[in-house]
């Protein structure tokens, strides 16, 4: 018999089982909202006691059903997730699994098969790089082979000794085939219950479906069942589930004594593998659980799903909000060899590079517009994938041994630009993909430039000739013009040629591009569009270290390079020090670049400044968002003297905060700061100038308030993050019409 049309599944009810992982589980809630497909509810079930959980799920209110309970049975909670569900398919998602868009659609198509009952998909490794699993199936002792290569289809009939299972995380049953059989067994603690219930719905007739696609990311974390390294806590739970299952579902496949010798088995393994240090504990658990499961497991007396569970739970469907743009999502890649550490602790290079923190902003506002978003950022010793904010980031090790498509092209930034692409047409595999954003610096979107499979916009920002000026050394060594500055050069111009799209933070890159390079870029591909920044203002900060209470902080954020003005900063600081004592100066960011003389600027000014100024100077090198936040909001003047900026974005940031500015009146920064009402600029590389305005600050508190309140104001009204990505988006799109132009 069919268990299901196609026309029947109109909605889907998601399950999620919390315990002790408040720190995922937001983070799963926010993944749900981009899924694909027909409308879904989600049912959760946390534990009453768990107060993370709790702060998390009070933000979801009236967006999710929700059950607290203080039961700790999995079994138990995922029967209580039966009876809330309101809908003919129920996904079960861990509290730590991040389902891919496609997951809901690619996992319901599973159920238009005749008599499927069960469908999963692929599960991601702890890397979310590669595939834990794709297929399993498991056999009658309860052990499962999930190293499977095909499914397991052929095992699809009543009784047979293996079988096909899915495991809890990716997991999607027809409820009422489900219910069919009694739910879920609640003899199973912890462990089991998922494959049991596949075994049950084998027996009964039923199918189950392995899927290609459907894939999911769990991200372990500790909690009070397990360890971060996913070893378990409760040893009873597992080793009595385990000898109850190979009991109960013994249908005449193996003698009494085979599943004692498999137990004995298991147990060493568990031995092994268990975080218990008294083994005297582990050994009691043993005990108990062979009394325990051997009692259980012969009188076979299931504990069945009971309907005094939907006389209690049962309500109406409640369709989850998604984000979902009006005019259809679209898949974007932006690239940057920048970007921000991700959640557990994977440190990004230069995470203060105004390259990467655009990049940021910019993929979580498109994202949030409901977009599928992927970012390629430089990855450390491994690769791995992680959703962060709404986007899915792919930290990714440069590869080696890459064809040379050209010549001359340095081997680092072509490996690569090919490493990037590479990244880009595996996430094409799944969807297509609308359009790659990558920056010219670096030149990290020419293999996708040159292979022209996919549409390019590259973001103009400092170009290599102008952030040269402030390195002669380098330019004047003709080794490295050989083998870097030239062919370099000659890449940027040819991406700027022949890219589909431009991306301009400011019409002063523009303007600096065409003098530099003695080019006229393409007015109908080139868009200018200002960087949109989320308000930091309203997020933690970490205090930065206390002062008198009568100092005014002054702060410096960026890299300590010539280009950045760090020199006439420097300069003008031991004056300033000594006429004013009440003056502290926190300076932010790469500290170690070395100089003109190989020296870097910190060190030059250790070692000529006198004590005053060393006391009341301090340099922090580059520090995580939380702390930057708090130097923002503590500080009272923030300076950018650079030379040349495509945009600022230091000037932004202080704008966000409501600080007043002293930066130079040049390219990128003249449009962003609005000079004699939220800023005062000097003349770059003028040390008198910029000596001036900070004086006039220092002196001022009302006008350091004025120029605030000011610059505050003009952050909201041109510079959120809105406005930015519809521009970016539409950007995108007419890159692909271009591109699929030049195609035909």
């Amino acid at each position: 018999m069919d268990y299901l049309s196609v026309s029947e599944i109109g909605s889907a009810s998601i399950v999620i089982c919390t315990y002790g992982c408040d720190t995922t589980l937001e983070n799963t809630l926010l993944c749900l909202q981009y899924l694909e497909g027909p409308p879904f509810e989600v049912c959760v079930v946390a534990h009453q006691t768990d107060r993370g959980a709790a702060k998390v799920l009070k933000e979801w209110d009236g967006r999710i059903k929700l059950v607290q309970t203080t039961e700790r049975n999995s079994s138990i909670r995922y029967n209580i997730g039966i009876a809330l569900a309101d809908a003919p398919i129920v996904g079960f998602i861990d509290d730590n699994g991040l389902p891919e868009p496609e997951w809901l659609r690619q996992v319901l198509d599973g159920f238009v098969a005749p008599n499927v009952a069960v469908a999963g998909g692929t599960i991601m490794d702890r890397t979310g790089a590669r595939p834990q699993y794709c297929y399993a199936s498991a056999n009658r002792l309860g052990r499962a082979d999930w190293r499977r290569t095909a499914p397991a289809d052929y095992y699809n009939f009543p009784y047979s000794y293996n079988f096909p299972c899915v495991f809890g995380t990716n997991s999607a049953f027809g409820r009422e085939a489900l219910l069919g059989i009694g739910g879920f067994d609640e003899e199973y603690e912890l462990y089991l219950a998922v494959t049991d219930a596949c075994c049950r719905l084998i027996d009964a007739g039923f199918k189950i479906v392995h899927l290609p696609n459907a894939t999911v990311h769990p991200k372990f974390a500790a909690s009070t069942v397990r360890a971060s390294d996913r070893a378990t806590l409760a040893q009873f739970s597992i080793l009595k589930d385990k000898l109850y299952f190979s009991l109960v579902n013994n249908k005449a496949h193996y003698p009494l004594r085979r599943a004692i010798d498999d137990m004995t088995a298991f147990v060493c393994e568990c031995e092994t593998a268990c975080h218990q240090a008294d083994s005297r504990a582990f050994y009691a658990d043993v005990d108990r659980a062979w009394e325990v499961g051997l009692a259980r497991g012969l009188r076979s007396e299931r504990r069945l799903f009971s309907t005094a569970l939907l006389d209690r739970y049962a309500t109406p469907f409640l369709p989850f909000p998604r984000r979902i743009p009006i005019d259809g999502r679209e898949t974007f890649v932006f690239v940057s060899q920048q970007f921000t550490p991700d959640r557990l602790g994977v440190i990004g290079p230069d995470r203060l590079g105004g390259i990467g923190r655009h990049m940021c902003e910019t993929s979580r506002a498109v994202a949030a517009l409901g977009h599928q978003v992927h970012v390629v950022t430089l990855g450390e010793s491994y690769d791995r994938v992680d959703f962060e904010e709404g986007v899915w980031v792919h930290r990714t090790v440069t590869r080696n041994g890459f064809c040379i498509a050209q010549a001359d092209v340095p081997l680092e930034h072509w490996n690569r630009s090919c490493t990037v692409l590479n990244e880009v047409r595996g996430i094409s595999e799944a969807r297509p993909v609308t359009a790659v954003h990558a920056p010219i610096w670096c030149c990290q979107g020419a293999a996708v430039m040159i292979d022209r499979t996919f549409p390019l916009v590259i973001g103009l920002y400092t170009p290599l000739r102008s952030w040269l000026e402030g390195y002669p050394h380098l330019a004047a060594d003709p080794n490295i013009q050989r083998d870097f500055i030239r062919p370099m050069l000659k890449l940027e111009q040819r991406m700027m040629l022949e890219c589909d799209g431009m991306h301009a933070d400011s019409s002063a890159v523009i303007s600096e591009i065409e003098t530099k390079y003695g080019i006229v870029l393409d007015r109908s591909r080139t868009n200018v569009i200002y960087p949109g920044i989320a308000d930091w203002a309203q997020l933690p900060a970490i205090s930065s270290a206390p002062v008198p209470s009568e100092a005014v902080r002054l702060l410096f954020v960026g890299r300590l390079e010539r280009r950045k003005g760090i020199d006439v900063l420097l300069s003008v600081l031991p004056g300033l020090i000594a006429k004013y004592p009440h003056l502290f100066v926190d300076i932010v960011g790469n500290d170690t670049i070395p100089g003109p003389d190989g020296e870097t600027y910190r060190a030059m000014f250790e070692k000529a400044a006198a004590p005053a100024a060393l006391n009341r100077v301090r340099f922090h090198g580059e520090v995580a968002e939380g702390r930057l936040r708090g130097f923002y909001r503590d500080c009272d003047i923030v300076t950018l003297p650079s030379r040349f900026e495509s945009f600022g974005l230091v000037v932004l940031e202080a704008m966000i905060f409501g600080k007043p500015v002293v930066a130079c009146r040049c390219s990128g920064m003249m449009e962003v700061a609005a000079d004699g009402l939220t800023a005062l600029l000097g003349t770059p590389g003028d040390a008198s100038s910029l000596a001036s305005g900070l004086e006039r600050l220092i002196e001022d508190p009302a006008l350091r308030r004025r120029f605030g309140d000011a610059g505050r104001r003009r952050y909201e009204d041109r510079f959120t993050p809105g406005a930015m990505a519809e521009a970016v988006v539409t950007l995108l799109r007419h890159a692909r019409a271009r591109h699929n132009l030049g195609d035909m």
